[in-house]
């Protein structure tokens, strides 16, 4: 109903001539172009039928107004903290700059206000509508949304739920393994392994499936620390594994059983591990990958009551060192 009235009211100055008015509001002072200040173009004497408009100013100061009456015009200008500007309008003026005077506190609200941009993205605050968060002056300096966080837009994204880079368009890059480490990276594509160790076990399959078969375990005679057919065999094994995975380092754990007295065995422990280390460093096994220690008698995995079970704890063992 508003909008049909208003149409109607329009109808009988169709034939009228109009007047535009452009121009800007800008402060005295500081020369800031001021927007929102509120610009009414207005006839001195209003008679017969006819319009007249007010608009506030927009960016950079910018105003453009109309209206139908004639000559003599006057253009009135207002803005809060600001001296109220009357501009006399004479017939030919079609551009105005308008000057006011603003007190110091409020152009410096006024400055704020046009200028603010929390968030460093380029878009000003007040246009802003997403003012904590930088974002993208096309999307009202908003983020783009990214479902996956991957820093690769839903709209750019082939993969929008799974996270990649932007060089394989947001997708993971491929992981045969599922170890975390892209194929492209990984030195064990077909192994499961660490991402420190460049996509490789920390502990080689092999190794891992050796110390669970127990084949990791030498044993010795009472009172012995040299090794016998059985025991080189063992080494052979673990000599051609060190050869393998140049990167793996070993230690060798020697014990005993409670045959003799403590710091006898301690030493006997000590000295197990010792031949074993020997033996690998004749076998051009680098030293610096092997580590030894003796336990004594302290790690009996059998019953030192009986002979079988003294004969198991006579031994030395091999492990990883992580």
């Amino acid at each position: 109903m508003k909008t049909i009235l208003f149409t109607l009211l329009l109808i009988p100055f169709i034939g009228f001539s109009q007047i535009t008015i452009s121009g800007t509001v800008k402060d005295k002072k500081t020369e800031t172009l001021i927007e929102n200040a509120m610009v009414v173009l207005k006839p001195f004497r209003i008679k017969g039928g006819g319009y007249y408009s007010g608009k506030k100013t927009k960016k950079n100061g910018l105003f453009k107004l109309s209206t139908n009456y004639t000559y003599p015009m006057q253009l009135i200008t207002t803005k809060k903290g600001c001296e109220t500007k009357k501009i006399k309008l004479k017939k030919g003026d079609t551009f105005v700059e308008v000057v006011i005077e603003c007190d110091e506190d409020s152009i410096k609200e006024i400055i704020k206000e046009q200028t603010s941009d929390v968030d460093n993205d380029g878009v000003l605050d007040r246009d802003d509508g997403c003012i904590n968060e930088p974002g993208a002056i096309e999307n009202n300096g908003c983020p783009w949304p990214d479902d996956d966080n991957d820093g690769v837009k839903n709209s750019e994204d082939s993969c929008i739920n799974q996270a990649g880079p932007i060089e394989n368009k947001g997708c993971p890059l491929p992981d045969g393994d599922g170890d975390g480490v892209p194929d492209k990276e990984d030195k064990c594509p077909n192994e499961a392994g660490d991402k420190g160790n460049n996509g490789c076990p920390t502990i080689p399959k092999e190794f891992t499936e050796f110390i669970k078969s127990n084949q990791n375990k030498i044993l010795f005679k009472a009172s012995s620390s040299v090794l016998d057919k059985g025991g080189r065999a063992t080494l052979e094994k673990v000599k051609m594994l060190l050869n393998t995975y140049q990167n793996t380092a070993i230690i060798i754990e020697g014990h005993t059983s409670t045959d003799g007295s403590a710091s006898y065995n301690q030493k006997l422990s000590e000295q197990r591990a010792s031949a074993i280390k020997d033996y690998l460093i004749s076998q051009t096994i680098d030293a610096s990958r092997i580590s030894t220690i003796g336990y004594g008698e302290n790690q009996p995995i059998g019953d030192n009551k009986t002979v079988k079970g003294r004969a198991e704890s006579r031994r030395a063992k091999i492990k990883i060192s992580l």
